[in-house]
């Protein structure tokens, strides 16, 4: 799906649902179904302003054991609410196929962004529509806690 507001809006309010319904029925052994497209991982955050659990499934990147995610704004859209939240937070879970794990959240600065930009927009080219819309985007770095 592109950048077009009917792709926006079926990922926001069909694809993210599904998602996340099959992994929490089936406890992490079935894939989120968007993951067949795309690598997927599911990050829970606090709100930030209701302090409930927020889950959105994320497309990813890896660097050897840390996760990357990434999001840019489409046009006529506000931050993304997992944005704000995991900036708030620091930290959150991932649920990545049957990996489930508590991660620190470090924000990329721009020199990193631009050396990893890249590579999340050939894995989901909206990236580079959404971006060149509004010119704003964010990377963040999900680095497993081992207890």
């Amino acid at each position: 799906m592109g950048s077009h507001p009917v792709s926006v809006w079926a990922v926001k309010h069909l694809v993210s649902p599904l998602d996340r319904l099959v992994v929490r029925i089936s406890g992490g052994r079935l894939a989120p179904p968007s993951s067949l497209a795309v690598p997927t991982l599911l990050l829970t955050t606090v709100g930030r302003r209701t302090g409930e659990d927020r889950t959105v499934p994320l497309v990813y990147l890896r660097d050897r054991e840390t996760y990357l995610v990434a999001n840019a704004r489409p046009a006529g859209e506000r931050t993304n609410p997992w944005v704000l939240n995991i900036r708030s937070s620091g930290d959150g879970r991932i649920r990545v196929g049957k990996l489930a794990t508590r991660v620190t959240v470090r924000e990329f600065d721009r020199t990193e962004i631009e050396h990893w930009w890249p590579e999340f927009v050939a894995v989901w080219p909206a990236f580079a529509e959404h971006y060149a819309a509004t010119d704003e985007r964010y990377v963040f770095s999900l680095e497993p806690i081992h207890l």
